[in-house]
């Protein structure tokens, strides 16, 4: 059974759970104005169904299950067209990220196709779309949030005064904060070295991004829509602090952070402020 927490936070209350799932914490918070019987029920219900369509992704797309559609397409065993659509999907939505990045992004390595760089953000955004959004119809419910190790896509209901708070996370020292803003919709995006080590790899050198000063140890993308952040974090993640190529090809905002720790925000194609992170 869901376990629903509660939080009065101002005039508003939020409800929140999570979910385990694809090796990853994802937390769901949803603002209403009363907490009611009849509220918990819908969001216990559309838990249910957010943790099928978790289960239903790993199930198609993890690299560590032997039955799972990525394993079998990878070993010859099933071609692509008798895949699951959201496969097909997926894989389409890979041949444009690497159009889209000009190359900077790949889910091909070694011979092999490994789409984890999109897969994650693709779900997160679909699934709240489809099971959180439209709760906003209700005028009990204020605003929707589903966060995935990180990453997240968010709503508010038009005319409500709520705002997400986002925090950048220093990724030196996970307990300090180098930037904080508010949204209403959207989604934030981080990817890089700092959580998991050497897993990234630069498409153009066939090599895993290492720790070098110039290279770039955490990327935070900001845009509407969460497949977009996830696939340009992923991107940017593999770029070193001295590159600036990938500005003409990115719209949003954001933020990238290398091993010399030296920040900067862009804006629009604009690198709009620089500087050292001395107490990182």
């Amino acid at each position: 059974m869901t376990k629903i927490f509660k939080k009065i936070i101002g005039a508003y209350i939020m409800l929140s759970f999570e979910i385990n799932e694809m090796n990853i914490p994802f937390t769901v918070q949803i603002i209403v104005k009363e907490d009611d019987e009849i509220t918990r029920k819908i969001i216990l219900e559309r838990a249910k169904k957010i943790h099928e369509w978790l289960v239903l992704v790993d199930h198609i797309f993890s690299p560590f299950k032997t039955d799972s559609e990525l394993v079998l397409y990878n070993h010859r065993k099933i071609e692509l067209i008798n895949t699951n659509p959201f496969f097909q999907e997926v894989f389409a939505l890979s041949v444009w990220a690497k159009e889209m990045t000009q190359g900077m992004f790949s889910a091909n390595f070694a011979g092999e196709y490994n789409p984890t760089g999109v897969v994650k953000g693709w779900a997160i955004e679909k699934v709240e779309h489809v099971q959180l959004k439209p709760l906003l119809s209700d005028p009990n419910f204020v605003a929707v949030n589903l966060n995935g190790g990180g990453d997240m896509q968010f709503n508010t209901s038009s005319g409500a005064d709520w705002q997400w708070g986002i925090g950048i996370v220093s990724p030196f020292n996970n307990e300090k904060i180098i930037s904080r803003f508010g949204m209403k919709n959207g989604a934030v995006a981080t990817s890089g070295t700092s959580q998991r080590g050497e897993h990234l790899f630069n498409p153009s050198t066939g090599y895993a991004v290492s720790t070098e000063s110039f290279n770039i140890i955490s990327a935070t993308v900001i845009d509407s829509k969460l497949t977009y952040a996830d696939i340009w974090a992923t991107a940017i993640a593999t770029t070193t602090i001295n590159d600036h190529n990938w500005l003409d090809y990115l719209s949003g905002s954001g933020i990238r952070i290398s091993y010399s720790k030296k920040a900067e925000r862009w804006l629009n194609h604009e690198i709009v402020d620089q500087k050292e992170l001395v107490y990182a």
